[in-house]
C-alpha cells in the first residue's frame, strides 16, 4: 500500500529553498508543531491550508499533491524488477525525495515498454503478416518460372527461334513481374520503420483511427458531428474494408450513446463500481453493448481505464482497445488460456478471473459469448461473438474478485516467455522462464 507523500514532498521543498518549519509555518498560520506532524505523515493536508503552502513553497499544489502515486510506483518496481541492488521498500521515499527522477525513470520504463512490444508486434508480423507470406510466395514462384525456362534455354541451343521467343517473353513477363513484387515488398519493410508499425490490415487501420481519437467521440455524444464527417478527415483509413470498419464502429457507438447518455451512464457506473454484469441488467441491453461503453469512456478521475476484446466463434479479432501491461497480438493466435476464449464453449455464461501477466501485473478480466440475431435468414449454423473486457488490479483485488481463479496469461505463445504451460502450441522465441 502507498502512503501519502504530501507532507514528504512539502518537507523537500521547503529545505530546497531553505526555509525552517518555523518560518513556514508561520506564512501558512499554522503551528510549527502541526507542520511537523503534516511532514513526517502524521496528519493529512489538503484545501486551504495545501493551497497556502503550496503558494509558500512556490510550487504547483499539483507537485505535492499527486494522485498518481500508486501508478508511479508499479511502474517503478517493474524498471527495478531483475535488479536484486533496488531498495524496493523504499520507492516512496524515493519519490517524495526525488520526484523529478521517479518521473523520468518512470517514462524510461514506458518507453522502454512501448519498444518491447513494437519488436514483438513487428517479429508477430513478419512472422505472421499475410500480405508479407503471398508475397513472398510469389517471388519464390517467379524466381523458378525464370530459372526453369532459362534452363530449357540453356539447355536447347538448337530450339526453333519462335519457340525461343516465345521462352524469352515468358522471361521477361516473370521479370517484369518480379520487379512490381519486389517494390512491393521493398514498400512493406518501409512502412515497418514508420511508427505505428504500419497499416497492413483494415482493422489496423481501425487500431490507428481509435488510437488517434483516444477510442473516445465528444463530438458524437454531443451530437456536434457525423458518421460521415469523421470518416472523411481521418487520414488513417486509406481502404474500402478500412472505412467499412469504421462506419460499423462509429454507428454502433453512436447507438450505445443514444440508448446510454455519457452523463448518467457515468454516474449509473459509478454506482455499482463499474460492474458490467449489473449496468448490462440494469440497462437491459447485452454484455456486449456494456463492454463497449465501458471501454471508450473519456479518461477522467474516478473512471477505471478497460481494455477490450471482440471476437468471433473462430477466436478471430474483431476489435480490440489495449490496455498498457497487457500484451495483445496484432497477428498471431493470442493466449489460449484468456477467459474469452473460454466464453464461447460457454455461450450466455460469463466468465470471470484475474489473470497475471509474466511481468506479474494482475488484470481483472470478465467474458461473454452470445449468439447474434442477423438481418440476413439466420444460417444452418449460429453466428457467435465473444467479448472479453478487462482493467488493471493496482492494490489489492476489489473485494467481489478475491474467490475468483487466478490465472497465469502471456501474449501469443512464440513470444511468451512462461516455461510448463500445458496450453502451450509451439516454442517460444524466449529464454525459459525460470
Amino acid at each position: 500500500m502507498t502512503r501519502d507523500l504530501t507532507g514528504l514532498r512539502i518537507r523537500e521543498r521547503r529545505k530546497a529553498l531553505g526555509l525552517r518549519q518555523s518560518e513556514l509555518a508561520r506564512i501558512c498560520g499554522i503551528s510549527p508543531s502541526y507542520l511537523n506532524l503534516i511532514e513526517h505523515g502524521r496528519r493529512p493536508v489538503a484545501g486551504k491550508l495545501l493551497l497556502d503552502i503550496s503558494s509558500a513553497l512556490k510550487v504547483d499544489v499539483a507537485r505535492l499533491s499527486d494522485e498518481t502515486d500508486g501508478g508511479l510506483v508499479r511502474r517503478l518496481q517493474v524498471a527495478a524488477q531483475g535488479n536484486p541492488g533496488a531498495e524496493l521498500d523504499r520507492v516512496d521515499e524515493f519519490i517524495g525525495r526525488f520526484p523529478g527522477w521517479a518521473q523520468l525513470i518512470a517514462r524510461m520504463q514506458t518507453r522502454i515498454d512501448q519498444l518491447e512490444q513494437t519488436i514483438e508486434a513487428l517479429g508477430d508480423r513478419l512472422s505472421q503478416d499475410p500480405h508479407l507470406t503471398e508475397t513472398i510466395h510469389e517471388i519464390l514462384s517467379s524466381v523458378t518460372a525464370i530459372h526453369s525456362t532459362a534452363s530449357i534455354l540453356v539447355q536447347s541451343p538448337a530450339m526453333e527461334t519462335d519457340q525461343q521467343r516465345r521462352f524469352q517473353t515468358n522471361i521477361h513477363q516473370e521479370s517484369a513481374r518480379l520487379s512490381d513484387l519486389s517494390r512491393a515488398l521493398a514498400g512493406f519493410f518501409d512502412r515497418l520503420s514508420e511508427e505505428e508499425v504500419g497499416h497492413a490490415l483494415p482493422l489496423d487501420e481501425l487500431d490507428a483511427f481509435l488510437a488517434r481519437h483516444d477510442y473516445h467521440f465528444l463530438t458524437l455524444e454531443a451530437g456536434q458531428a457525423d458518421v460521415d464527417a469523421l470518416i472523411g478527415e481521418a487520414p488513417e483509413l486509406t481502404s474500402r474494408g478500412g472505412r467499412l470498419l469504421a462506419r460499423e464502429f462509429l454507428e454502433r457507438y453512436l447507438a450505445d450513446a443514444n440508448k446510454m447518455p455519457l452523463a448518467a451512464f457515468l454516474e449509473n457506473a459509478a454506482a455499482v463500481a463499474f460492474d458490467p454484469i449489473r449496468l448490462a441488467r440494469e440497462y437491459g441491453v447485452d454484455f456486449s453493448d456494456i463492454c463497449r461503453r465501458l471501454a471508450f469512456l473519456p479518461a477522467a478521475v474516478g473512471v477505471p481505464a478497460f481494455g477490450l476484446i471482440l471476437c468471433d466463434g473462430t477466436g478471430a479479432i474483431l476489435l480490440r482497445k489495449p490496455l498498457s501491461g497487457f500484451s495483445m497480438p496484432r497477428y498471431s493466435p493470442a493466449c489460449a488460456l484468456w477467459p474469452l476464449y473460454q466464453a464461447i464453449s460457454r455461450p450466455h455464461l460469463s466468465v470471470s478471473a484475474v489473470l497475471e501477466t509474466p511481468e506479474k501485473q494482475e488484470f481483472l478480466a470478465i467474458a461473454e459469448s452470445r449468439y447474434i440475431d442477423l438481418e440476413t435468414p439466420q444460417p444452418a449454423v449460429p453466428v457467435q461473438r465473444a467479448s472479453m473486457l478487462f482493467r488493471r488490479i493496482d492494490s489489492g483485488l476489489p473485494e467481489a474478485s478475491v474467490a475468483l481463479p487466478r490465472i497465469p496469461v502471456g501474449p501469443s505463445c512464440r513470444i511468451c516467455p512462461r516455461s510448463g504451460c500445458g496450453a502451450r502450441r509451439e516454442p517460444s522465441i524466449h529464454a525459459p522462464s525460470a
